[in-house]
């Protein structure tokens, strides 16, 4: 009985050394590559959800950062540019009524920008005494409206007046050209300026910069407001009626 044992035992060893030789690798190897899988596909869910993460802060940041830039260019535009251009187009309806009134045509290259005078209205006043020769005077009154008022001076403080809301390529402009109005002729507050030639050629220079400048950059915040817009001025600055 025990060579019955001892063959017994041997064929299990047998059978055992046959089954790890030929089959446990294998077994192995899948186990080992169920494994991997495994941790593979965990480390795919993290790196995927980390990109979720970023995605999600990313476009809330720019989500955040384009509200912001359209609420700031509608306070650009409702704030100072609106104002702005309803002074030049007021500037570009004297050149055309100047034309059908007079026939007299004006390019914009030529006069850049018109300004209508204040009105004035005089006074005439005697005054009589006994006795003595009758006097007279006679004064002038400044009747004011809103049309003389859109001038370049206007023009100019508004703009430097609500700078936080100016481009600064136009406010820069603004600001040259309040120092060179302060020494043009047409200023009404100069008096022989010995300067006068130098600021008289920088004032005309500096009105076209400046009536441009507002004419693209008003046609600009319009069409990033998703409004209609003139594509000529906002490629030209020449305002057109």
């Amino acid at each position: 009985m025990e060579w019955i044992q001892i063959v017994i035992n041997a064929v299990f060893i047998f059978l055992l050394g046959l089954f790890i030789k030929n089959y446990f690798p294998s077994y192995m190897d899948e186990k080992g590559k169920n494994l991997a899988t495994k941790e593979d596909i965990q480390e795919i869910t993290r790196k995927t959800e980390e990109v979720q993460k970023e995605f999600k802060e990313g476009f809330e940041r720019f989500s955040s950062d384009l509200q912001f830039k359209y609420n700031f260019y509608f306070k650009q535009y409702s704030e100072l540019y609106s104002k702005l251009y309803s002074i030049i187009i007021q500037s570009e309806y004297v050149r055309r009524f100047i034309f059908i009134t007079n026939a007299q045509e004006h390019s914009f290259d030529e006069v850049p920008f018109f300004e209508i005078t204040p009105t004035h209205r005089m006074k005439q006043q005697f005054k009589f005494k006994a006795g003595k020769p009758v006097t007279f005077n006679q004064s002038s009154e400044e009747i004011e409206t809103p049309i003389p008022q859109f001038n370049k001076k206007q023009l100019c403080d508004y703009i430097i007046e609500n700078g936080e809301y100016s481009t600064q390529e136009l406010l820069k402009t603004a600001v040259s050209y309040r120092f060179a109005y302060s020494h043009y002729e047409g200023n009404p507050e100069v008096k022989n300026s010995s300067c006068a030639d130098a600021a008289n050629d920088e004032e005309f220079r500096l009105i076209r910069e400046m009536v441009c400048c507002i004419v693209k950059e008003y046609n600009f915040f319009r069409k990033e407001l998703k409004m209609n817009y003139n594509q000529s001025e906002l490629e030209t600055g020449i305002p057109q009626l």
